[in-house]
């Protein structure tokens, strides 16, 4: 088993999409499923069926440790638990504990983390004076996480700043909530609904190669803008 986690999503991702080119190179068929509607007959099919020449799968089963706590998240992973011909590797979205791949002595766990560079740079988004510090920080999360993942986060910070301004309810500890609201602060409703829309216009426009500028330089922008 291949285990894959940790909330740097981008690198994890261009990991198990390494993974999967090996496995087609290997002549494998590759089985896909989302945790969320998975069942117990499924995947135990899945892991136990073979062709009539024997040949092995991989098995993909995306974000089953962010599921809640249910008999089915339990007899899911309990059939994992289990040998099988196939190999399975498991992504999660989100890094897990000692205790969580305990479950797995076998398995070759790799983590992928977010550098502290970035949430240092997020931590100061919007504040005011050392443009220079922000724009290094930024800088070497780039170099260590890189721009998309930059991207991604900052979208993310936005809409929880833009929560915490409004009111909405934050998932997390209440210190993480606490920081949020004191950061939030620093804009108006307004602002934080501009930005957000911009970030929006500017995915669109990343995914259809339409970006006036490199992503890193639009980073720079709004990092200087606000």
């Amino acid at each position: 088993m291949i285990i894959l986690h940790g909330d740097n999503i981008v690198a994890s991702r261009e990991k198990l999409t390494s993974h999967l080119s090996n496995l087609k190179e290997q002549g494998k068929k590759v089985v896909r499923f989302d945790a969320k509607p998975l069942s117990r007959a499924e995947l135990e099919s899945a892991l136990g069926e073979s062709d009539l020449f024997g040949t092995q799968k991989g098995i993909v089963i995306e974000a089953l440790h962010s599921l809640p706590t249910s008999a089915r998240k339990k007899e899911l992973l309990s059939l994992l638990e289990q040998e099988t011909p196939h190999e399975v590797i498991l992504w999660e979205k989100r890094a897990l504990t000692p205790t969580m791949l305990k479950k797995f002595p076998q398995a070759q766990a790799s983590e992928f983390k977010t550098s502290n560079a970035l949430f240092a740079w997020l931590d100061l988004f919007g504040s005011q004076g050392n443009p220079q510090k922000k724009l290094s920080l930024l800088h070497e999360a780039i170099l260590k996480d890189g721009e998309y993942l930059c991207f991604l986060m900052l979208v993310r910070h936005i809409r929880l700043l833009l929560l915490a301004k409004t009111g909405g309810t934050i998932k997390g500890p209440p210190f993480m909530v606490s920081k949020y609201k004191k950061q939030a602060h620093n804009f108006t409703e307004t602002q934080l609904i501009h930005l957000h829309t911009k970030l929006v216009e500017l995915d669109e426009k990343a995914k259809t190669s339409r970006l006036a500028l490199p992503l890193q330089s639009q980073l720079d922008l709004f990092t200087l803008g606000v």
